[in-house]
């Protein structure tokens, strides 16, 4: 297969997606001159329980992007009948876009931190590139990092622009923050409180039309 532009790749639980989520695989988009970013909801996710089903997940996650060009939804962990391992999409996806095409895993900073509890965390550099959000300002190494984890930043990291190649290397993004949650927005919705400036209209609207998150908001 030809290689062509970099593709990026937003994974979570979007439980329920939100506009820190877009913002995010926008930021990543325009800052790594990516061609498109996949949104790849979990399906079954082994380390923590959604509330709505993996079928409304990705629902929202659809309507969340409303046929954008450069932001596509991706099934395939929603599909999956196992529990969803990185690894796994990441091996999947080099099979359909080939070796040379660069592969962007773009992750939140605290999401990066907890990398070395993930199943064959070491093998994603492998496959493809990461990008860490961080606000501005922030330094990953303000964090309880890992000596593992450490190890593989120290030799990894570098600079978008000095990138080369399809996978192996580690940059920072400078995110502008938002004060958003999913967690925040299920308690929100729970009690009652408005919660449509966190949300795409769509999201909302499904959520509410499907009654979700209507009691407990953990």
């Amino acid at each position: 297969m030809i290689a062509a532009g970099p593709i990026g790749i937003v994974g979570g639980t979007f439980d329920p997606i939100h506009a820190g989520h877009l913002n995010m695989a926008r930021e990543a988009l325009r800052q790594l001159g990516l061609e498109r970013v996949l949104l790849i909801p979990a399906g079954a996710p082994w380390q923590r329980i959604p509330q709505a089903s993996a079928q409304d997940r990705l629902s929202m996650t659809l309507a969340a992007v409303n046929h954008s060009n450069i932001l596509r939804v991706d099934d395939r962990e929603v599909r999956r009948a196992s529990p969803t391992y990185t690894i796994d999409t990441l091996l999947e996806l080099r099979s359909e876009y080939g070796t040379q095409r660069p592969l962007w895993l773009i992750l939140g900073a605290d999401t990066f931190l907890n990398l070395p509890t993930w199943r064959r965390w070491q093998e994603l550099l492998l496959h493809a590139h990461i990008a860490v959000a961080c606000r501005p300002g922030y330094s990953l190494t303000d964090g309880n990092m890992a000596p593992s984890l450490k190890r593989e930043l120290v030799q990894r990291g570098t600079s978008a622009a000095q990138v080369r190649g399809p996978a192996g290397a580690i940059v920072t993004l400078d995110i502008p923050p938002m004060e958003v949650s999913s967690t925040d927005i299920r308690a929100a919705i729970a009690e009652h409180r408005p919660a449509g400036d966190l949300l795409p209209p769509p999201v909302l609207d499904y959520i509410e039309s499907h009654q979700l998150y209507q009691t407990g908001g953990s």
